[in-house]
């Protein structure tokens, strides 16, 4: 027997259809609930408002981003750095693109703190694979962690936007290759390419 959704869920997955469909501006909170079939009063018990979802849907890919990196946990640091920093591309498909428009519109218009919080998951995961590198002897200790991992951070955080504006018409893979050969150098680990 198939397991039933719950309403959040539901909401959540109706949601992203509109949102995909007319646009985010375009959908009402009526709308949402007239479609998942709920009332105003569920909607509300899971969301402050519709600008709450592409929120939550984007911390879902964030979870998504450091379970993986928890699950390599045995796995050497140069490891970790490639298949954190190319997580985004095997992931980030293109039903990815709206959530990801979607969450920098309502970040770009809300509450900025939303927004550092986000890098953070990131930063700290790259700040760990760094310093553990260095630890290890497998990174140069001329770059500092918390420094780098910022970088590469807010780096590919911009790079997502850029391939949420445009559609996907950017290679993320790509980019993301030419990313991890920069850190790799900075990092001076031996083969850069």
């Amino acid at each position: 027997m198939p397991e039933q959704k719950t309403n959040k869920q539901l909401l959540m997955d109706i949601s992203t259809e509109l949102f995909n469909e007319k646009g985010f501006d375009e959908v009402s909170v009526d709308e949402i609930c007239r479609a998942a079939g709920v009332t105003k009063g569920s909607f509300y018990h899971h969301f402050n408002s519709k600008y709450d979802i592409p929120i939550q849907q984007y911390r879902a890919i964030q979870n998504a981003f450091f379970s993986d990196y928890q699950e390599n946990a045995g796995l050497a640091p140069i490891e970790r750095l490639e298949k954190a920093t190319m997580w985004f591309s095997s992931y980030c498909t293109e039903d990815k693109l709206h959530i990801i428009a979607n969450y920098h519109k309502v970040i770009l218009g809300t509450n900025k703190s939303r927004l550092m919080r986000k890098i953070e998951i990131v930063t700290t995961v790259f700040a760990d694979i760094i310093a553990n590198g260095i630890r290890k002897g497998d990174f140069s200790d001329k770059a500092a962690p918390e420094f780098l991992s910022q970088m590469i951070s807010r780096f590919i955080d911009s790079l997502l936007l850029d391939w949420a504006v445009f559609k996907g018409d950017i290679n993320l893979n790509q980019e993301l290759e030419n990313l991890l050969g920069y850190i790799k150098e900075l990092l001076g680990v031996g083969d850069a390419g």
